[in-house]
């Protein structure tokens, strides 16, 4: 007899996802801006590739996938460990902080977006309880590597926003 057991995957929410993209993805390359000159529509032809190539790889994905395995896998991503959950967090709230980081980079300066990033990253990782370490840590970095980078390398960083 052959074995029947289903492995829990992620494949129906991947494609589910990768369709969804696709689409949205899709819908904006063609709300794009036309070319004044030329063929109107040649900015638009490679972000309409990817979108086209995006929903038919998700759809290739939902085809082949087991929605009840990709099921299962979500029961098991609810029902899993304190120490799994934990780190899931860390990983969400790491990709929410750099996302953050990126937006505040030109608006705040280079050292007080990096300041403020480091130490909210330093904080996650090695816990609340050494807040002055970890602002000493974050202060020196982003001071030592804006100084190195202006002065020594002559590379111009984003400055601080009352400096300008």
């Amino acid at each position: 007899m052959e074995n029947k057991t289903v492995r829990p995957d992620w494949d129906a929410f991947t494609g589910l996802f990768g369709v969804g993209f696709g689409l949205v993805y899709g819908f904006m390359a063609y709300s794009m801006p036309r070319a004044a000159f030329g063929n109107p529509l040649d900015p638009i032809y490679f972000p309409l590739g990817i979108a086209v190539i995006s929903i038919l790889i998700g759809a290739l994905l939902l085809i082949k996938s087991n929605f009840k395995a990709s099921v299962m896998a979500y029961k098991e991503l609810i029902n899993e460990d304190d120490v799994k959950k934990n780190d899931r967090r860390r990983i969400f709230y790491t990709c929410i902080i750099s996302i953050g980081y990126a937006v505040l980079f030109e608006h705040l300066g280079y050292v007080i977006s990096t300041f403020l990033f480091m130490f909210i990253m330093l904080g996650i990782t090695s816990g609340r309880d050494k807040l002055l370490k970890n602002a000493i840590i974050a202060l020196v970095f982003s001071v030592g590597v804006f100084f190195i980078f202006s002065t020594m390398l002559s590379i111009s960083l984003p400055p601080l926003p009352f400096t300008e």
